[in-house]
């Protein structure tokens, strides 16, 4: 279920991002400075890394990489937010809660059914 819920909640920010290039074109984050702007444009392909990590199997560099792209996220997202004022902090408020929730969930997803033997007898 907690796999599910990364799974959705990454591809829905990679189809922000989509519609983001898709109605402001190759450079929808211009006017961002650029470490933001190229930040924000990975995003896309990052987001969809995940999920597809998650979906074939390769569950560990999923999550790792789900916990990495969050941290960054919010640390990016906050430091636009105070530097420049730009208005996004409900989304911000809502990656925030998510981050929570990956780094959470983390350790209880990281061996889960990967094989280890039970210790029930």
């Amino acid at each position: 279920m907690a796999l599910g819920l990364y799974a959705v909640c990454f591809a829905g920010g990679a189809f922000n991002h989509a519609r983001d290039f898709l109605g402001h074109g190759p450079r929808p984050y211009a006017a961002a400075p650029l470490p933001l702007e190229v930040f924000w444009s990975a995003l896309l392909p990052l987001d969809v890394a995940v999920v597809i990590l998650l979906c074939c199997g390769r569950r560990r560099a999923g999550l790792l990489l789900a916990a990495a792209i969050m941290v960054v996220d919010v640390a990016a997202n906050s430091y636009a937010v105070r530097t420049y004022g730009w208005d996004f902090s409900t989304a911000l408020q809502l990656q925030s809660l998510f981050l929570g929730f990956v780094l959470g969930s983390l350790p209880f997803l990281w061996s889960r059914g990967l094989g280890r033997p039970s210790r029930k007898a």
